[in-house]
């Protein structure tokens, strides 16, 4: 009964995680100027892979290893920053165009949402256990 609803709270993380990813988009897309839509796809496809990979280990290790949940929201934190770094480098080192500070400013806008979200729905999820 207890993994089922660790399961479910997983599958709820992940479809408010992809609605919010998606109005950010669509706000992007009808807001913004085009140069930021290089910047909002990597942001889209970096965060939204990362706190859908991460929704699905915490199910694992919220259903076995309940007392290692401390330590995973620590190393998804370090785990986190180093992905963003890693985008940010990528984007550098392949782009030749001089709009880097555009690409940082939307790309962060996704990460502190997200950020956001993901330190609201586990402190939530962690009071209720």
């Amino acid at each position: 009964m207890i993994e089922k609803k660790l399961f479910s709270t997983a599958i709820h993380y992940s479809i408010q995680l992809l609605i919010i990813e998606c109005v950010l988009f669509a706000g992007f897309l009808l807001l913004a100027p085009p140069t930021t839509l290089v910047g909002s796809v990597a942001g889209i496809c970096a965060t939204s892979f990362f706190y859908l990979l991460c929704g699905w280990i915490w199910y694992m290790v919220a259903s076995r290893h309940h007392d290692y949940l401390t330590s995973f929201y620590t190393g998804t934190s370090g785990f986190r920053f180093m992905m963003a770094l890693a985008v940010i480098g990528i984007y550098y080192m392949t782009a030749n165009e001089p709009d880097m500070k555009t690409f940082i400013c939307v790309f962060g806008i996704y990460y502190l949402v997200t950020l956001i979200h993901f330190s609201i729905f586990f402190s939530r999820v962690s009071n209720r256990s």
